[in-house]
């Protein structure tokens, strides 16, 4: 049997205050889950130059723990880091492809006297270490082009294309309209390098490969999606927001409306495959699970015809996508903007923002504007968070989901009504937001929520 308790929210304030230090008072929030991790393996941001030779990169190796304590390891730039094996070159592929369908292009240019096929990058120039990473791990022919505020990679070697490219992209195919465009250059590839089409024959594939133009007898093979393709998507596609205003981050993927389909496999990939943590407390768990379906959600389309899917749930950033996200290899800048994201994830969720703490405050306004590059690239600061993390105790309880926990500590007046749902010992076990969320989840009428709250039966 449960009881019910639904009052004002700013009743709710004393009343969930006093049960706060009831229900756990066992807990010792010292031992806060610290998800905010170093990913194995992979750099924090570039620090290589060609001009140098020779430089450390910091490195990290992927751990979950129960303390504060992080690791950083440091190795040489050298050949042997840069060597990956059979797995993690599976993984890199899958990675590739993904970003390659963010960022990458296959086109073809030139004239009937000289036409030339093409794939490659051009990216800003704090990329020139993915690219590095790129050109290594693919033992591309070319060398990276480097200019005043971009950096370029392409290969146009039709033979070696064959050869090292297409086993990649049939095996892991694109999976956006990008996969109409590859379907066509590689067709147009293959004849050129067999001989049976004149170069003006394949004058009639540079449009429809350039246009990236929808081909109706193709169908994009989404049952290939999987989590490295979403991880090199997100590093090409992806934004992480910090809004901090209302205490809360958000992550989102931008496409074309041509591209919806995409969006919705990612979801639905996302949502059938990836669970929260074990770790995660079993109240958070049970409400995550209780509102899976509305964890991620996709934008109607805006005036520029493009659309977003979105995740804004900081119980599902913390206990589900950063640990992805975390247990896999990061190759773009992005990764960069990833650290401070997750770090200020990680200080909202204990409830440190709430600490009169200046330190914190200046280190979520520095933290911001993270999207930022070149000489405005916002640098993670790992001896920063550490202080502020190691020297601040969680504020917030672990066990309740982050809505809850700024309820108990708002110090503003907040409106509106929510229903508490608590077992005989007093234990908060469920929260929601209305009478009509609440008796959707119960199978009655929201006025039957409202009669046996009043009543009691």
């Amino acid at each position: 049997m449960i009881k019910w308790t639904m009052i004002n929210m700013n009743l709710l304030l004393m009343f969930l205050m006093i049960m706060n230090n009831l229900i756990f008072k066992n807990n010792n929030n010292n031992n806060y889950n610290n998800i905010t991790t170093y990913n194995r393996n992979m750099e924090l941001y570039s620090i290589q130059s060609p001009f140098m030779k020779n430089m450390n990169i910091i490195k990290r190796r992927y751990h979950t723990s129960l303390n504060n304590n992080l690791i950083i390891v440091q190795k040489n730039n050298n050949e042997d880091n840069l060597k990956l094996n059979n797995l993690e070159i599976n993984n890199f592929h899958k990675w590739l492809v993904g970003f390659t369908d963010g960022d990458g292009s296959f086109y073809m240019k030139g004239t009937e006297r000289d036409l030339k096929f093409f794939y490659g990058f051009h990216l800003h120039k704090d990329d020139i270490s993915c690219l590095e990473h790129i050109k290594n791990n693919l033992k591309l022919p070319n060398n990276i082009n480097i200019r005043e505020t971009s950096v370029q990679l392409t290969v146009t070697k039709k033979q070696w294309m064959n050869d090292n490219l297409l086993p990649i992209f049939d095996k892991y195919p694109c999976m956006n309209i990008k996969y109409y465009s590859y379907m066509k250059w590689k067709e147009g590839l293959m004849k050129s390098l067999n001989k049976v089409s004149s170069n003006k024959e394949l004058m009639e594939y540079k449009t429809l490969i350039n246009n990236y133009e929808i081909i109706k007898d193709m169908k994009i093979p989404y049952n290939h999606m999987n989590d490295h393709w979403i991880l090199g998507f997100l590093e090409a596609e992806g934004s992480l927001t910090i809004e901090s205003k209302r205490n809360s981050c958000k992550l989102f993927i931008s496409q074309h409306e041509k591209s919806k389909k995409t969006l919705e496999a990612i979801k639905d990939y996302i949502l059938n495959n990836w669970k929260p943590i074990d770790n995660t407390p079993m109240f958070i768990k049970n409400y995550l699970l209780n509102n899976w379906n509305n964890m991620i959600y996709l934008s109607k389309t805006n005036k520029c015809n493009v659309i977003n899917l979105t995740t804004a749930n900081m119980d599902f950033l913390y206990y589900v996508i950063i640990p992805k996200f975390n247990s896999m290899n990061w190759y773009s800048i992005k990764y960069n903007s990833f650290m401070n994201w997750q770090s200020i994830i990680n200080i909202y969720m204990k409830g440190l923002h709430k600490v009169n703490n200046k330190d914190i405050m200046n280190y979520i306004e520095y933290t911001r504007n993270l999207n930022k590059k070149g000489i405005n690239k916002i640098n993670y600061n790992i001896e920063l968070y550490n202080n502020i993390i190691n020297n601040n105790k969680p504020l917030y309880n672990k066990n309740y989901p982050y809505r809850t926990n700024s309820i108990i500590h708002s110090k503003k007046s907040i409106t509106g009504v929510g229903v508490f749902v608590y077992d005989l010992n007093n234990t908060l076990i469920m929260t929601f937001t209305s009478h009509v969320t609440a008796g959707t989840h119960f199978n009655c009428s929201k006025h039957e929520i409202a009669k046996y709250i009043k009543n009691g039966n």
